[in-house]
């Protein structure tokens, strides 16, 4: 009777330890879901998977290649800001190649990802050229076929963060990389 009395407040100890709120990261979200790591928005749809991997874009001897990494249940804490709880995301690294030749290479950054339906991401994009400024990046998988997506509109939105670096350069391009593109996956 002793080994059974034990084993239940064992197994109940351990349920009170690892209960934990799972929600949807495409569904509705939950008031104060960030705030006590209680929370895991979960990619439940798995909609984050075809991003997943190195996709480029050539411009005659200019090539443009962003890599995207799916990490599982991510703990996210910011303690100053009352913020606790995980999620699942993706890391996003550019490089950038000119006759071939490595020119640049990105650090590797979580993306403080948001997909609320299949083929459509938003992701933050760090301009690591343009003075560390971080840009909002919509990604939208374009179809080729039945199940088939191998092409990725790449936009980043010029009016969000402000660009300082083109406010004292008004002659170079908004961004290092580039915009409106269509990339293929590798």
């Amino acid at each position: 009777m002793k080994y059974i009395y034990t084993t239940f407040l064992f197994l109940m100890l351990c349920l009170r330890v690892s209960a934990q709120t799972t929600i949807d990261m495409a569904g509705t979200s939950v008031l104060n879901e960030t705030k006590n790591g209680q929370y895991y928005t979960k990619d439940i749809n798995n909609y984050m998977q075809p991003y997943v991997g190195t996709w480029r874009y050539i411009d005659s001897d200019n090539e443009f290649r962003i890599s995207l990494a799916k990490i599982t249940m991510d703990h996210v804490v910011f303690p100053g800001a009352n913020i606790d709880y995980y999620t699942d995301d993706l890391t996003i690294q550019y490089q950038k190649y000119e006759n071939g030749v490595l020119i640049f290479n990105s650090s590797v950054k979580k993306g403080a990802s948001v997909i609320k339906e299949f083929g459509k991401l938003q992701i933050s994009f760090t301009d690591y050229q343009r003075n560390d400024s971080s840009f909002s990046l919509d990604l939208k998988l374009v179809s080729t076929g039945v199940n088939e997506h191998n092409k990725l509109k790449f936009e980043l939105s010029k009016f969000e963060t402000k660009n300082t670096y083109h406010d004292q350069h008004p002659n170079e391009p908004y961004f290092s990389v580039p915009n409106n593109i269509e990339m293929t996956k590798m």
